[in-house]
């Protein structure tokens, strides 16, 4: 404890003698305070910012997969009598729309529905030699197709812990109605 004489001033100015002010020394102080703080505060923020980026990847491969099933749907209804391997046409437009997905763990289920039964491929290709004949010659005008792609690569694992561990797989189709 020290003792500290101030001098005060009056209200007219007059300096008035033999104040005495007790100043007490402390030994907690604030400094370092702030560093404590972040120390306690970063990896909860650092967590929940990597959650936040996870699940944003995942829902990033989710809508590529979706655009890019749509985008093989609309090829393919109005590709009747212009391609001889609508499979291709199909796995080539979920690639291009998708470009985040890798085309390794994509697995395609082309349905074509002409009116008479259907035919279907789980094949990226199935070339025909004309536009009439095989698979080509089921996309005809009036008839469905349906296109179906399954991504089996997704990342949901979140600092090395998987948060599907049954693994992960996303499964989008559209059907469409051939031009």
């Amino acid at each position: 404890v020290m003792k500290l004489t101030v001098a005060l001033w009056g209200a007219h100015g007059k300096k008035r003698s033999g104040a005495t002010r007790i100043c007490t020394s402390s030994i907690f102080r604030d400094e370092g305070q702030a560093l404590v703080e972040a120390a306690l505060v970063l990896p909860v923020i650092l967590i929940a910012a990597t959650g936040i980026l996870v699940f944003g990847i995942f829902m990033m491969q989710v809508m590529s997969l979706n655009e890019g099933v749509a985008n093989a749907g609309r090829v393919l209804a109005v590709s009747s009598g212009l391609t001889t391997d609508p499979c291709a046409l199909a796995a080539q437009a979920v690639q291009n729309a998708g470009s985040v997905l890798t085309s390794t763990n994509l697995s395609y289920k082309l349905v074509l529905n002409p009116g008479t039964g259907n035919q279907t491929s789980t094949l990226s290709s199935c070339s025909s030699s004309s536009t009439t004949t095989g698979m080509a010659g089921a996309l005809v005008s009036g008839g469905t197709v349906t296109v179906q792609a399954t991504y089996s690569g997704c990342s949901l694992t979140f600092y090395g812990n998987k948060l599907m561990p049954n693994g992960c797989s996303i499964t989008q189709s559209v059907t469409e109605i051939v031009q």
